[in-house]
């Protein structure tokens, strides 16, 4: 939320807010006015303080509250990270780290627009950006580019001021339409915003699409003039794409689909911005290499016209290949020179051959030209047929057959010749399916699942792996929230639920409905292991034993160096400090796996029965699940659970005394380890768990959640299974877990189960 542009203040404008010296504005949108302003040590943020309308609205301030809380846990690469916010200010106020840069809209606006080289390097800095906008559950909604600053390092995405939560409770949060402020800017708005407001996080990429369009041409795609034409626009009508680069094409118009479920996701633009622009001539130019480790952008390929100045900075040496050397170059003279001219007729006859020879070369120049012609020119049909998410897939698999050359003609043959339908031989055999072990692939299109919002940093691993074996095939996932997604299967939109605890009775009479014939089962597909995490300065190795663990969440153990907490971590220097316990008062299926863990342990020590929520302890911070790390880091003492990922990065995590012979560090190895004790409780094709809170297993970490993917024994909807077999077949397959996220994967002996489980549906 930040710029190089700079207006004086305002006589009614305010000269500091929450401590911040307010310089000058920056600007003012529907929300609020931004400023430039400097910290008491002089670190320079930019402050966007809300419309007066809107801090009246008491749901508009508890939204807003959580979505500051939720837009900090973005790492701030590619953005303006939140430094500093009051929701519960006269004026609530966020402040986020100034950026050096003028925006996007500024940049065209004064220098016209980019080049096609610099529209693809940009569109690759803002998929990223999507990316860990959308890895914590947020949507932005008013991707723009005035909110594109274009700093040295690459693009940052500000104003996360009217972000939306996607998952848990935050989703059904109330929407901002109620105040009357439009949410977004028309031109920049996706068609389901005007439709139904509803906001996910397809609606992001085709703002993305727009913003593409106006950084290529410096017209907007949608141009109606005021809001109801702009909005007629967006939803029924074909964007303007006057003047845009023909080798940006597939990528700006799929990303502007109308359909939501059209459109790529994060992970197909990735891909396919890896594999750089398809040349705009049918020249048979080779696509771009893949970036090096570490690359911010993909390197344009040889041909693609670089500005003479990058946007982001000194702009990358592109090498152009040489051109085909002549026949004979390189060739040494013959010793003394030419030959007299009696040797003419000779000399001339070896000409001849020469000119047969480059005639013969430039026809097959002639023909290898055509072929990329041909190739390119399916491309262009496909960009057209309105399946638009298999254009993306086609336009990567082209980049990397024009890549191949000549010899790549047969593979593109085969990828051409397969048609919509079956899966032959080329899919089979190439890439990452060969091998024994290869998943096989589902039909084409898209495998859609609903459910728990714990398990989507998963399931996006889970997709996105999917889809490299499956490159016609993909999986859609919708993070309904905790427990949820059987409504969904219920009523047929998706074709598999996924749940983090176990099926309540009410859940399984509604999921009942779409098993005709037969019940629906549980099916185990990954493992979320609870970390204990702390914040306690100077200490970066804690142990606790289930029954202090009990007793500090009672709030009868108060202090950091009681005698209990001494006794578990002999030769530790602790701290005489406040232990101050941050609760998730909110539902959660990870307080259940937490309270399960101590009911089944310490059952005197704990008093109650595993719940789902609980009260806050002692006068300490009481919270939702998803803000528990971030209170916990902004509190010295503290202590709390959460699901061990992402969000438990930075804090102590708590080693347990279990009775193992030595204290278990929470982990993905860990998790899987304490999985293979459960007992499976569940009959027939129902693989439900019961973990072993006591397992005493060496390197067995017991706070556990299993997440389950919901489907009918019998009765399925034979299409919808079709689609969701091999996808989830290939999730429990060995080694496909995702551990770099914090997931656990399935014991091998229980995977085999679920595999095997799958196979006997029908």
């Amino acid at each position: 939320m930040a710029g190089v542009g700079n207006v004086t203040l305002r006589d009614d404008d305010p000269r500091a807010v929450g401590g911040y010296r307010l310089e000058g504005r920056l600007g003012e949108g529907g929300m609020g006015v931004v400023y430039r302003a400097r910290s008491l040590s002089g670190r320079e943020v930019a402050v966007k303080v809300i419309r007066p309308e809107l801090a009246g609205d008491p749901a508009f301030r508890q939204r807003f509250r959580r979505e500051v809380a939720a837009a900090r846990q973005v790492s701030g690469a590619f953005t303006a990270p939140v430094v500093d916010a009051d929701a519960d200010a006269e004026a609530p106020w966020l402040a986020t780290l100034f950026v050096t840069g003028p925006s996007l809209a500024e940049r065209v606006q004064g220098r016209g627009p980019l080049p096609a080289a610099e529209v693809w390097r940009l569109a690759a800095g803002l998929v990223e950006a999507l990316r860990d906008i959308h890895r914590v559950g947020l949507v932005h909604r008013d991707l723009k580019p005035g909110n594109v600053l274009l700093a040295p390092d690459g693009p940052r995405v500000i104003d996360f001021g009217i972000a939306r939560a996607v998952t848990g409770a935050d989703a059904e949060a109330t929407a901002l339409t109620r105040t009357g402020v439009a949410i977004g800017t028309p031109p920049f708005m996706a068609p389901e915003q005007f439709r139904q407001g509803e906001v996910g996080p397809a609606a992001d990429v085709f703002a993305l699409g727009s913003v593409l369009v106006h950084a290529a041409t410096g017209h907007n795609p949608f141009n109606g003039g005021d809001f109801h034409a702009v909005s007629f626009q967006v939803v029924y009508e074909a964007p303007d794409l006057t003047g845009l680069p023909p080798e940006l094409a597939p990528l700006v118009e799929s990303c502007l689909a109308k359909a939501p479920s059209a459109r790529p996701t994060l992970p197909e633009l990735l891909t396919l911005l890896a594999a750089g622009p398809s040349p705009a001539g049918g020249t048979g130019a080779s696509a771009a290499p893949a970036p090096s480790a570490g690359a911010a952008f993909p390197v344009p390929p040889a041909g693609v016209a670089q500005a003479p100045d990058g946007v982001f900075g000194p702009p990358p040496v592109i090498t152009a290949a040489p051109p085909p050397a002549p026949v004979g170059a390189g060739v040494p003279p013959l010793p003394g020179g030419p030959e007299p001219a009696r040797d003419a007729e000779p000399v001339d006859r070896d000409r001849d051959q020469d000119r047969e020879s480059e005639r013969d070369q430039d026809q097959d120049r002639k023909q290898e030209q055509a072929q990329a012609r041909e190739k390119l020119d399916w491309l262009r049909r496909e960009v057209e047929a309105p399946r638009r998410r298999r254009r993306i897939r086609v336009a990567v698999a082209v980049a990397a057959v024009l890549a191949m050359g000549v010899g790549g003609i047969a593979a593109w043959q085969q990828l051409r010749d397969g048609g919509e339908g079956g899966h032959g031989s080329a899919r089979a055999s190439g890439g990452a399916s060969s091998g024994a072990s290869a998943p096989a692939c589902g039909p084409d299109g898209a495998v859609r699942a609903a459910g728990a919002g714990s398990f989507k940093v998963a399931m996006d691993h889970w997709a996105a792996g999917y889809q490299t074996a499956c490159p016609r095939a993909r999986a859609d996932y919708a993070p309904i929230g905790t427990g949820a997604g059987i409504q969904q299967f219920k009523d047929g939109s998706a074709d598999f639920a996924v749940v983090d605890r176990l099926l309540t009775t009410d859940q399984a009479a509604a999921a009942a409905a779409r098993c005709p014939g037969g019940k629906p089962v549980q099916l185990p597909i990954g493992v979320l292991p609870v970390a204990v995490v702390v914040n306690l300065p100077g200490v970066d190795a804690l142990t606790l034993d289930p029954s202090t663990l009990a007793r500090i969440f009672r709030g009868q153990i108060t202090r950091w160096n009681h005698p209990e907490i001494v006794a578990v971590n002999p030769g530790r220097l602790l701290p005489d400090t406040a232990i101050r316990v941050v609760t998730p008062t909110g539902e959660s299926s990870t307080t259940l796996a937490f309270t399960q863990y101590l009911s089944k342990v310490v059952p005197t020590e704990w008093g109650s029965i595993p719940q789902s929520s609980l009260a806050a302890v002692n006068g300490g911070p009481g919270v939702s699940s998803a803000l528990v790390a971030q209170s916990v880091k902004q509190t010295a003492g503290a202590v709390s659970f959460t699901w061990s990922g992402g969000e438990a990065t930075g804090l102590t995590t708590v080693r347990l005394a279990t009775g193992a012979p030595e204290p278990v560090d929470v982990g993905t190895d860990s998790a899987t380890k304490a999985v293979a004790t459960a007992q499976i409780t569940g009959t027939g094709a129902d693989l439900a768990l019961e973990p072993d809170f006591t397992t005493k297993a060496a390197g067995a970490y017991p706070i556990v959640q299993i997440g389950y993917a919901v489907l009918c024994d019998r009765g399925n909807d034979g299409a919808a299974l079709a689609r969701a077999r091999p996808f989830l077949g290939s999730v429990v397959a060995e080694g496909d877990g995702a551990e770099q996220s914090g997931y656990g994967k399935l014991p091998p002996a229980l995977a085999e189960k679920v595999r095997t489980n799958l196979a006997t549906l029908g």
